[in-house]
């Protein structure tokens, strides 16, 4: 049976591929791991961010001998795995990514950041800072919020997806996108897909960027069509 990794995204833990796990587990071996600090995982003394998680994707990888094996990556995680790719490319199979931004740009990072207080999510979206308290731990869950947020703006700053280095990824990449996502572009899915060797890109009507309002059925049957 194929091996499939899930990866999650920003402010996300593996436990959120529960349900999606459950409709692709006939097809596939599937693993799902906590990049650090995220889920109760520990922090990592190496810092926080896209570099440091390739690195634990990486260390995952080697651990449990899983060289080859697929990666579905949701918003964040698909940046990770693809930036991972851009340097080891044999480490992975085919990759599928769904919501992931790969244009940063310094006002970009600010726009996506300016909601990334975890005060004023208390304030203005209590429910989901409850749900972020309760996913990573009352004592991790602000840091994670904070970390994140300096994370994009360092995207911003200095993206690691480029021109240069996004040619070097010789996977099979499908590149996903909800056409009702707010928070990626077309335009810049599409652009990306070109770059890659072996790229390609797919719309997928009515389907948002938080993948609590995805339809995990229709997502696993993309993933599946996708990797087989």
């Amino acid at each position: 049976m194929k091996k499939l990794i899930l990866l999650h995204g920003a402010l996300g833990s593996a436990s959120m591929f529960e349900v999606l796990t459950n409709k692709l587990k006939g097809d596939f071996e599937v693993h799902a791991f906590n990049f650090s600090g995220h889920g109760g995982a520990p922090v990592n003394e190496e810092g926080f961010g896209i570099e440091v998680f390739a690195e634990e994707l990486q260390a995952l990888i080697t651990k449990h001998k899983l060289e080859g094996a697929d990666i579905f990556g949701y918003s964040m995680g698909g940046y990770v795995a693809l930036y991972l790719a851009a340097s080891q490319p044999n480490l992975m199979g085919k990759i599928v990514t769904l919501g992931t931004k790969l244009t940063w740009t310094a006002e970009g990072a600010e726009e996506e950041t300016a909601r990334l207080n975890p005060e004023l999510m208390k304030e203005k979206v209590p429910q989901y800072a409850a749900l972020l308290k309760e996913r990573h731990g009352k004592k991790q869950w602000k840091q994670v919020i904070w970390q994140t947020a300096g994370m994009m703006l360092e995207l911003g700053d200095e993206p690691l997806l480029t021109m240069e280095n996004l040619p070097l990824i010789t996977n099979q990449v499908t590149i996903l996108l909800g056409a009702d996502d707010t928070m990626v572009g077309k335009e810049e899915s599409e652009n990306v897909a070109t770059i890659l060797p072996n790229g390609k890109f797919i719309l997928i009507p009515n389907m948002p960027h938080p993948l609590e309002k995805v339809d995990l059925g229709e997502l696993a049957k993309v993933i599946k069509d996708n990797l087989h």
